[in-house]
């Protein structure tokens, strides 16, 4: 079986696994729904109404295999909270978030893979180690206390862009909310990131593939953009693959912080209110996401390395 083949099954598998997890728990969380907004207990009749109508008073087992065989369907199920379909939050609240991570996904790779050239240009020089050293102590930053400073500069003292929300009537609008939040979703991969693809370029150009190029005569700028970053094309997909799923669990605190409507926020308020179905949906969206970034890694990965592409 192909290494393609074998990571789908193991994705499928892993997937399910992970759906049958989080109803078990979720369904055996304390708390419940006996109370309303103002902290009132609810009339005996209306709330055994409402169990009934969800079916919060069957075991769990048999609801998970209810909610399999509604998905099945393309039914996600209706929000308790909002008491509506599952399918039509997420299609309001995806766009942001896929903007928001789309965004930060870019300024990473932008900005982090010069700094990895520029560090492999000279490795162990002085730049090198300052380069290093800038990048790691942005990683040890906290993001909540990071994103609280932004604010406060920004938008508080300064007032040059939004403090949350991600309101406005144009596009620029919209885009100056989410200047803030992608900046506190970038500066942490940029440690990580950079020094990965220095040691990728300078591993790759220090083999014998790095010594024939140099004794053909290729200049060392060529060589090392050239030669090195394609040497260093296989572990960089494999990057990937890692980066959009810490993305994506990383987006859930940074829309709660600066107010954006995404499904982070969306996953936060749910898990507060015990909205499963909703959870559930979510779980089910950012595991597939998790699982089909590394997979597709893995495939690229293996056309890129034909070598790769057979599992012994």
């Amino acid at each position: 079986m192909t290494r393609a083949a074998r990571r789908a099954v193991s994705a499928a598998v892993t997937l399910a696994l992970v759906s049958v997890v989080v109803f078990a728990l979720a369904s055996t969380l304390p708390g419940g729904d006996e109370e309303d907004e103002n902290d009132r207990p609810l009339p005996p009749d209306y709330l055994a109404a409402v169990r009934a109508q969800f079916h919060l008073d069957e075991p769990w087992h048999l609801r998970y295999a209810r909610w399999i065989g509604d998905l099945s369907h393309g039914d996600l199920g209706v929000s308790l909270r909002e008491k509506r379909p599952v399918s039509s939050i997420l299609r309001e609240r995806l766009p942001v978030s896929l903007a928001l991570n789309a965004a930060a996904l870019c300024a990473i790779v932008l900005l982090a893979v010069p700094l990895g050239i520029a560090g492999a240009w000279r490795p162990a020089s002085r730049p090198d180690r300052l380069l290093a050293l800038g990048t790691t102590a942005l990683y040890a930053v906290p993001v909540f206390w990071a994103a609280l400073l932004l604010q406060w500069v920004f938008a508080v003292r300064l007032g040059w862009l939004p403090l949350f929300g991600f309101a406005g009537e144009t596009l620029v609008d919209r885009a100056a909310h989410l200047i803030l939040p992608v900046a506190c979703l970038t500066y942490g991969g940029l440690a990580y990131v950079s020094r990965f693809v220095r040691t990728a370029i300078v591993e790759g150009t220090t083999g014998e593939g790095g010594r024939v190029a140099r004794a053909r005569g290729v200049g060392p700028l060529r060589f090392l953009l050239v030669h090195g970053l394609r040497q260093a094309a296989i572990p960089l997909l494999t990057l990937a693959g890692f980066l959009i799923p810490r993305l994506v669990g990383g987006s859930l605190l940074i829309e709660e912080i600066f107010g954006v409507p995404g499904l982070g926020s969306l996953m936060f308020q749910s898990v507060l209110a015990r909205d499963l179905p909703v959870v559930l949906a979510l779980t089910l969206l950012s595991g597939t996401v998790t699982l089909v970034a590394m997979t597709g890694a893995d495939v690229l990965a293996a056309w890129v390395d034909p070598r790769s592409r057979r599992v012994t």
